[in-house]
């Protein structure tokens, strides 16, 4: 479970922001709350960013997304590919320096401390620390590139692994890669939990659901129940012709030229979709075909399905295709559709101010720019905020800020 992820120099993100998860305040509504029981605490299992366009908050959802990748991708990294990582540019002094990413999370029974920092160049510093106990212990420090300090009576077998990871990679992932049980566990929470961001094709997940008649069944419940008259949703697989698998191995190679390209899939499988009009007559249609809101709506339920041991889902802009109900019934479903999805979390990005009233205070961070074009929070829980008032009517009279300024 994610308890808190930072992120500094990245984009438009300057200085240091922290998007928390933990869960401090008891008298607040417990229907967002997921608790964990080893190490004990309570941690949200949505958190949502506000704010106006351009303020940041699709770079915050894209550092996610770099630090992940990433993460995931050093064991394919080329030798000396460059890393694209950009910095704030508003700046002479930040231009020069790393970009610097930090998770914080627990995973089976321990809490970790994950960090790095990187420019286009190499892996300036990498961190990792373990709550064993109630105490951190150091499991290892890389500083300047190649300085590292190990702790614990294996040292020279830390080394051994250390001079194996070039400039360009993550310690942490090379030694999991080669069998380190240490760092293993804490390098397997980034390969569970963010599966669905690896190779993973969204006909795929569909796929996966479908052929469960459980997760298939709760899926086609829970559209019925958002006002979505489909009866049934099945899969047609389509060969790929050998130039067509050429194609998107080409692509792939155009687009993470640094990553090597394995195994391409031979078929490709498509989606239909049952649809029920009022004459109670029904059609099927491949789901490409259908409205943007209704693939919205099945890609992200199945998503919720798919992660049933529990993940993190990165959402921008969400409620772009919703109606205002639509988005506060997909919300609520987020660790609910199931009892093996409570483990199930969600930052997401959106302009649906009705959300303002749906969540707690302390799941709202306020996003905007400062004078010199750098990306800011502001926990909404900040402001006070007495029980009767009307919070996304006090937002849009811009009590809280993080508005768009509109000159007449």
């Amino acid at each position: 479970m994610l308890v808190q992820y930072a992120v500094s120099n990245y984009k438009s993100i300057k200085d240091e922001i922290i998007i928390n998860f933990a869960r401090i305040d008891d008298e607040r509504d417990d229907n967002w709350t997921i608790p964990v029981e080893e190490p004990r605490c309570r941690l949200y299992n949505v958190i949502g960013l506000m704010g106006p366009n351009a303020s940041g908050k699709s770079n915050i959802i894209d550092s996610f997304y770099f630090a992940i990748r990433f993460i995931k991708n050093t064991i394919s990294r080329k030798e000396k590919s460059k890393i694209k990582v950009e910095p704030f540019l508003l700046d002479d002094q930040t231009q020069k320096q790393p970009s610097s990413f930090e998770f914080i999370y627990i995973y089976q029974g321990i809490k970790y401390v994950y960090g790095f920092s990187v420019n286009s160049v190499r892996v300036e510093e990498e961190y990792l620390l373990a709550y064993y106990s109630a105490k951190p212990t150091t499991v290892f420090e890389r500083q300047n590139g190649a300085e590292y300090h190990f702790r614990g009576n294996d040292v020279s077998r830390q080394r051994e692994l250390s001079g194996k990871t070039n400039a360009n990679r993550l310690y942490l992932p090379v030694a999991a890669e080669w069998g380190y049980d240490k760092l293993s566990c804490a390098y397997a929470w980034f390969e569970n939990v963010f599966d669905q961001y690896e190779n993973v094709r969204i006909s795929d997940v569909l796929e996966t659901i479908v052929v469960d008649e459980k997760k298939k069944s709760i899926l086609l419940e829970s559209l019925q129940k958002a006002d979505f008259n489909i009866t049934d949703i099945y899969v047609k697989k389509r060969k790929l012709e050998k130039q067509q698998i050429d194609v998107i191995r080409e692509m792939i190679a155009k687009i993470v030229p640094e990553v090597e390209v394995d195994n391409i899939p031979e078929s490709n499988p498509e989606i239909y979709v049952t649809h029920r009009n009022k004459g109670e007559n029904e059609y099927s249609i491949n789901l490409n075909d259908d409205s943007s809101g209704t693939k919205s709506i099945v890609f992200d339920i199945a998503e919720l399905l798919y992660l049933s041991q529990g993940g993190l889902i990165l959402e921008d802009e969400l409620g772009r295709n919703y109606h205002t109900r639509l988005t506060e019934y997909y919300l609520k479903l987020i660790g609910r559709l199931a009892p093996d999805h409570h483990r199930v979390q969600m930052l997401f990005a959106s302009h649906d101010t009705k959300i303002l009233n749906l969540l707690n205070r302390d799941q709202i961070y306020l996003v905007d720019k400062n004078e010199e074009g750098a990306t800011f929070l502001k926990l909404l829980d900040d402001y006070i905020i007495r029980e009767k008032d009307n919070i996304e009517l006090g937002y849009l009279k811009g009590r809280y800020g993080a508005i768009p300024y509109m000159r007449e």
